[in-house]
């Protein structure tokens, strides 16, 4: 999985910012993303899609329950940023 620079990671298997605590990605979180990726590239995308495969299964795996906007929270924001 790529790695972008920036030190507001998710934390297993909580999926919250290692750094602030906020639900992952964080508002500075998607700012970095953001800044380090153009929104409407493919690599950015890829990226939080891997994340939410890794998170809806740390739920299953765990027998968490799966958030209702987790989807929203990793993917869905991408759409809000296009040009």
């Amino acid at each position: 999985m790529l790695q972008p620079r920036t030190e507001h990671r998710f934390v297993r298997p909580s999926w919250d910012c290692v750094r602030c605590g906020d639900p992952w990605p964080c508002a500075q979180a998607r700012a970095d993303l953001v800044e380090q990726f153009d929104p409407a590239d493919i690599p950015l995308t890829a990226y939080l899609s891997a994340a939410l495969f890794e998170a809806l299964n740390d739920h299953v795996v765990r027998s968490r329950p799966v958030p209702s906007d987790l989807h929203d929270r990793i993917l869905g924001w991408i759409r809000q940023v296009q040009p």
